[in-house]
């Protein structure tokens, strides 16, 4: 009789495993896994009545409200039941509420020490592997071993960053999740990747402000903050104004021709081509834009003049994306999506509301940043992680209310 209910709960702690250490070793293993285990969370919330609520905490309901301004836009724009499907791609988000109902199954067991336990593991796995294939392969650019370096380099910042929510416990193994942006540090330097780098500069800041605010005295709140900020000002004066970091080192010199009009790298090059055409591309269709089904090839003929890109499968920008996807409507969605989890956060109460409120607003600002420089949504495993991050969010929002009640 016993059986089934502990099935369930170990099935919620494989949840974690593929959520959070699994994405940056075997994204593939971590995209399959996670996606049945919402399957397995949409039977729990249909067997289980009671688990149903976790579909109304702001996490959820929001992300859905996204995918249905999502869907409204593509109806506007499609021509075959393919054109509506193809919302699927992002099913991860708008399965997140099956996943927290899987979830909230592990009660008072779901702490920020055990959470920031699945993503630690994670964040070091991603900077194993780059440093193993630039060390030992000789690449130039780390990650290629098991995904994009860029995207390696994505999942690794944001795995590093949840682990920093185990600072939240009070016994002295939290210090050891200091090692979480350390470690995504390690594989944005050994992927080469800049949009990741410039990422991280806000999500330090942020993380290290609302964790001194939930851990410390005032006066030591102040004192931390100016040493995160000099220290960010002495690596920058190194890897910018000495050009030490190789391709990393080029920021700066590609800030200056930004800002000057002069000539930038090619990647720099290619993504304000895709950018000046998402702009071009949006205004010619600012309501509903072109649907998501080779989206990009829709924007192609509103290119601006210069040498020219091949159409690619997005267009670096998670603000471009939606904008040709689904003009005003497909940035609703997006801003939803990304307002999501801080509105969760926002909304738990209990012992879990520091956690929830960190994990929502890390998780929003690492995506909006992130998805400056490159895709974020629509790429399955970055957009697995963050209907992880969601769930986890709603879990603790739920299981705070239980608590209460």
């Amino acid at each position: 009789m016993n059986l089934l209910p502990k099935l369930v709960v170990i099935l919620a702690w494989a949840a974690l495993l593929a959520g959070l250490t699994l994405p940056t070793p075997t994204p593939e293993v971590a995209n399959i896994t996670t996606l049945v285990l919402m399957g397995v969370g949409m039977l729990v919330l249909a067997v289980v009545p009671a688990s149903r609520a976790v579909l109304r905490q702001p996490a959820i309901a929001l992300s859905l409200g996204a995918g249905l301004v999502l869907l409204v836009a593509l109806a506007f724009t499609a021509t075959s039941p393919l054109h509506i499907a193809v919302i699927m791609v992002l099913a991860p988000l708008w399965l997140a509420g099956a996943h927290a109902g899987l979830l909230t199954r592990l009660g008072e067991t779901l702490t920020p020490l055990a959470i920031a336990s699945f993503a630690l593991p994670g964040a070091a796995a991603g900077a194993g592997i780059a440093g193993y294939d630039v060390l030992v392969r000789q690449f130039d650019r780390g990650g290629m071993l098991v995904n994009n370096p860029i995207h390696l380099a994505d999942l690794t910042l944001m795995l590093g960053f949840v682990a920093l929510v185990g600072l939240l416990d009070r016994r002295p193994v939290r210090f050891v999740f200091l090692l979480g942006p350390l470690l995504a540090l390690v594989a944005v330097w050994f992927s080469g990747s800049r949009g990741p780098l410039l990422a991280f500069v806000p999500m330090l800041l942020v993380g290290t402000a609302m964790l001194a605010a939930m851990t410390l005295p005032r006066r030591q709140v102040v004192m931390v903050l100016v040493a995160v900020v000099a220290l960010i000002g002495l690596a920058g004066t190194a890897v910018l104004g000495l050009g030490l970091g190789g391709r990393l080192g080029e920021l700066g010199g590609a800030a200056v021709a930004l800002v000057t009009g002069g000539a930038t790298d090619g990647a720099i090059g290619e993504r304000l081509y895709m950018y000046q055409t998402a702009w071009n591309a949006f205004w010619a269709s600012p309501l509903y834009g072109y649907g998501m089904i080779e989206f990009t090839t829709s924007a192609a003929p509103f290119a601006p003049p210069g040498p020219g890109y091949a159409p690619s499968s997005h267009l670096h920008n998670d603000l471009a994306d939606f904008a040709v996807i689904g003009g005003l409507l497909g940035l609703i969605s997006y801003g939803l999506l990304l307002a999501a989890p801080i509105a969760g956060g926002l909304a738990t109460r209990g012992r879990h509301r520091q956690a929830a409120l960190y994990l929502g607003v890390l998780a929003s600002l690492g995506y909006f940043a992130m998805g400056m420089t490159n895709a974020m949504f629509g790429i399955l495993t970055q957009t697995v992680v963050y209907g992880v991050l969601l769930a986890l969010i709603a879990a603790l929002a739920q299981i705070g209310q239980e608590d209460q009640a």
